[in-house]
């Protein structure tokens, strides 16, 4: 089970449908769920939460890319060791990418109908 899947979400992004009363109203809820409208928000969201996590894993692992980076200039087995350094910058960026676009997208979008201009909201959640 997604682990924020019942966390409450704020009103300017939407409203939670499996937190909705009554069977009619559920009903309704599940229905605009399924829009098009709605697909359409909750994919631009995954994408732009996909950008925002993989240039916040970049910028953490920076360190990581410029060593390898130097591997290219560098001549002999240093540049192979210096190479080795690139990996694990991927796998950062990566896991970073990973963890927060599953993070947010379970706490923010789904099951939740989005509201217009919600994707503000979700990528920076402590502006107001």
């Amino acid at each position: 089970m997604i682990a924020h899947a019942l966390a409450p979400v704020p009103e300017v992004v939407g409203r939670r449908v499996d937190t909705v009363e009554g069977e009619f109203e559920r009903a309704v809820c599940e229905a605009m769920y399924r829009s098009a409208e709605q697909r359409r928000r909750r994919w631009s969201a995954g994408l732009a939460l996909g950008l925002k996590h993989g240039l916040r894993g970049v910028l953490f692992s920076w360190p990581l890319y410029l060593l390898g980076a130097a591997a290219l200039v560098v001549p002999g087995n240093l540049s192979l060791m210096l190479l080795l350094f690139f990996l694990p910058g991927l796998w950062v960026a990566g896991y970073i990418l990973r963890t927060g676009v599953r993070e947010d997208y379970a706490r923010y979008v789904h099951r939740v109908l989005l509201r217009p201009g919600a994707l503000r909201h979700i990528l920076f959640p402590g502006r107001v």
